[in-house]
C-alpha cells in the first residue's frame, strides 16, 4: 500500500512540473524570403543635398516573412516597449561569410550599418494569445541602384544577389520575449 502512495505521489508530482512550465511554445509556421525594391515595403531615403535634393532613393533588401504561431495556452509577450516578442536572424558561418564577400559587412550585425547610408527593419506583433498566429518581417537592405554621395552603398548585381539568397536560410531565427530567448529555430530546414 505505501509503495502505491509513493507512485501516485510521484506521478501527481511530475504532472504538477509540467503543467507549471514556464516556457512558452511557439512554432515556426511559415518562412519566407526575397530580394525587393518597394517603397511600400521599405520606405525610401530622402535625398537633402546636391541637384537631385528633394527625390527619393529606393533601396533593395533581402526581406524575410515569418509566420509563428503560439501553440500554448499561456499568452507570449508583452504590451510594454521592447519587452514584447522580438525576432532576430543569427547567421551561421558560410551566410555571415556570403555576407561579407557581397555587399562588404555582416547586414545581421547592426553596428556594421554605420556609414552605409542604409539600414535594417522590422514588424511585428508583439504579443501572441494561445493559439494565436502572427505576422513578422525583417529586411536588410543591401544599397541602391544608383550612385549618391549620401548612400555610398551600391546595390550588388543580380548574380551576387542570387548567391546571397540562395544562402538566406542559413541561419537561426532566435526568438525573444521579455528580454529572453524562448525559441531557436533553425531555419536551413525552411531552404527556399
Amino acid at each position: 500500500m505505501r509503495k502505491w502512495f509513493l507512485v501516485i505521489g510521484l506521478f501527481m508530482a511530475l504532472s504538477s512540473l509540467s503543467a507549471c512550465s514556464s516556457e512558452p511554445s511557439l512554432k515556426l509556421v511559415d518562412a519566407k524570403v526575397d530580394i525587393v525594391k518597394d517603397k511600400n515595403l521599405l520606405g525610401s531615403i530622402g535625398i537633402t543635398e546636391g541637384e537631385r535634393k528633394g527625390e527619393e532613393l529606393i533601396p533593395t533588401a533581402l526581406y524575410y516573412e515569418f509566420t509563428m504561431e503560439n501553440t500554448s495556452n499561456k499568452t507570449v509577450g508583452t504590451r510594454e516597449v521592447d519587452r514584447g516578442i522580438r525576432l532576430k536572424i543569427e547567421p551561421k558561418e558560410k551566410l555571415k561569410s556570403v555576407s561579407e564577400d557581397i555587399i562588404g559587412f555582416n547586414i545581421y550585425h547592426p553596428e556594421d550599418y554605420y556609414e552605409s547610408g542604409v539600414g535594417f527593419g522590422q514588424s511585428f506583433v508583439s504579443v501572441l494569445r494561445s493559439d494565436q498566429k502572427g505576422a513578422y518581417t525583417l529586411y536588410y537592405e543591401l544599397g541602391v541602384s544608383e550612385e549618391n554621395v549620401q548612400v555610398p552603398l551600391l546595390v550588388p548585381s543580380q548574380e551576387k544577389l542570387d548567391i546571397l539568397e540562395k544562402y538566406s536560410f542559413n541561419a537561426f531565427l532566435v526568438v525573444t520575449a521579455e528580454n529572453h530567448e524562448i525559441a531557436r529555430f533553425d531555419l536551413d530546414k525552411f531552404t527556399p
